[in-house]
């Protein structure tokens, strides 16, 4: 499985919170917000998409969060959006001046693929196949 995260702030200038500033309080949380996700898609095959928007105020405070699971069911993405509400709604963020809303996007891919993952090198000339 192969996880990328990222974010991008609508108004991105000194006055309001930056991506890294976003990432920075996201980071520890993330294995739980992934856990989120996973958890609940474990019979989903090929390419996840989960996007967190937030909003949070001049003070630091979340002021409104949604969770977007395209081409989940809607029973599971609730499921998805409850947990993940648990897990941020405590936390704050640096304030600023201004309000900023920034989308979080985690993109995951499960394979089924025979004999994937990681497999042992071989730097020998002569090959490392077992001598017989």
């Amino acid at each position: 499985m192969f996880l990328l995260a990222a974010t991008s702030a609508v108004h991105a200038d000194e006055r309001s919170l930056s991506a890294s500033d976003i990432t920075a309080q996201l980071r520890p949380i993330s294995p739980e917000i992934e856990r989120c996700y996973l958890e609940r898609t474990a019979e989903v095959r090929g390419a996840g998409h989960l996007a967190i928007v937030l909003t949070i105020d001049k003070h630091g405070i979340l002021d409104q969060l949604s969770v977007k699971t395209p081409g989940i069911a809607a029973r599971v993405s609730k499921q998805i959006e409850s947990c993940i509400r648990e897990t941020v709604a405590p936390m704050s963020f640096p304030k600023k001046r201004v309000t900023t809303t920034a989308t979080v996007p985690y993109f995951f891919q499960r394979t089924v693929a025979p004999n994937a993952g990681p497999q042992l090198s071989c730097f020998d000339p002569a090959g490392c196949h077992a001598k017989k």
